[in-house]
């Protein structure tokens, strides 16, 4: 029995049927990353919990559809004669003559991922900022536990104990 020949144009629509969903669940995610942001910002830990919840099982459904893609991508590719590294919609565009429709949606993927990845790096300063800020309000709860007063002096260097003068002797 011989392989079957390769039908581009049904192998073309197999592709776009994933690459459909994925753009739409990258979709879904940004207004999700929002929610995560205003959280962040708000320092409400609940809301923050449920838009990490949602982010996470979308992103893990956004993985299972992307591992789908790049199977087909790479079965198309192989029909096509492309190495592992040109296996992407770019080349496959090329490889089917260029009027494939696959740019289109390279461009839509494209710019979306962009999207949620500054969304995501966003919100990963934010989170670094709020951390800091905790941490920052925890040592100096734990330094007034101990008995000193921990300020700045004139300089704007940290200094605590007995020291420390309220007014400067300059003054």
């Amino acid at each position: 029995m011989s392989a079957s020949p390769f039908d581009a144009v049904a192998e073309t629509q197999r592709l776009v049927t994933l690459l459909d969903p994925l753009i739409a669940l990258f979709e879904r995610l940004l207004p999700l990353l929002e929610q995560e942001r205003l959280a962040l910002k708000s320092r409400n830990p609940e809301e923050l919990e449920l838009a990490t919840r949602k982010v996470e099982e979308l992103l893990l459904e956004i993985k299972r559809l992307d591992q789908a893609r790049q199977t087909q991508s790479y079965r198309m590719g192989m029909a096509l004669g492309l190495t592992g590294e040109t296996m992407n919609l770019q080349e496959l565009d090329k490889a089917l003559g260029g009027k494939s429709g696959l740019l289109e949606y390279r461009h839509k993927l494209r710019t979306i991922v962009e999207q949620a990845d500054r969304s995501n790096r966003e919100n990963q300063a934010i989170f670094k900022g709020v951390l800091v800020a905790t941490e920052t309000m925890l040592r100096a709860l734990k330094g007034s536990t101990q008995g000193q007063a921990t300020s700045y002096d004139r300089r704007g260097f940290r200094q605590s104990g007995p020291g420390y003068h309220f007014l400067s002797k300059q003054f």
